[in-house]
């Protein structure tokens, strides 16, 4: 039986301090296009990417859920529609990976790992792009991990994301 809901994407990605200028701007196109496949966004709802990739869903008419670190619902960026705040500071990427049916990494640092890991153990799909590409490949540039699909861009990443949903909810 078809799910009733639609697909949930979570993107994860350095937040303010552990991103670059290209990374926001990829993490932006990411959640336009997430909106605009009618997917609903999750992330950490704070800065950085989380922030970057709400604003690209909100831009599209899209819908944002933001699993907070901190127990303050006002401390969510402006562009989440439910916050959704927890007691449990950097112990919440569990629920972000978890809560959606594919997660989308984007570069990051040691939370994203934390995230992109806590992923793979739960059997969530997860499509990297750019600077996860290099660092989950071999020297021989082969997948070290099979959990983990990889995206040139922004498009590739969210039509692979859709396809992997699609594919597991079957």
């Amino acid at each position: 039986m078809p799910s009733q809901h639609p697909i949930y994407i979570s993107v994860i990605g350095g937040d303010r301090d552990h991103t670059t200028s290209e990374g926001l701007e990829l993490a932006e196109q990411v959640g336009r296009l997430i909106a605009e496949a009618g997917c609903i966004l999750v992330n950490g709802g704070m800065g950085g990417t989380m922030e970057r990739a709400a604003k690209g869903a909100k831009s599209a008419g899209g819908t944002t859920i933001g699993l907070l670190s901190t127990t303050n619902r006002n401390a969510a960026n402006p562009y989440i529609d439910y916050a959704i705040p927890t007691p449990l500071g950097y112990v919440r990427n569990v629920l972000v990976a978890n809560a959606s049916d594919v997660v989308i990494a984007l570069p990051g640092k040691w939370g994203t790992t934390n995230e992109l890991s806590f992923a793979m153990i739960a059997g969530i799909p997860v499509v990297a792009v750019e600077g996860w590409d290099a660092n989950l490949r071999d020297d021989q540039g082969k997948s070290r991990l099979h959990e983990v699909s990889y995206a040139q861009n922004a498009d590739e990443a969210v039509t692979m994301a859709v396809a992997l949903a699609r594919r597991r909810r079957d």
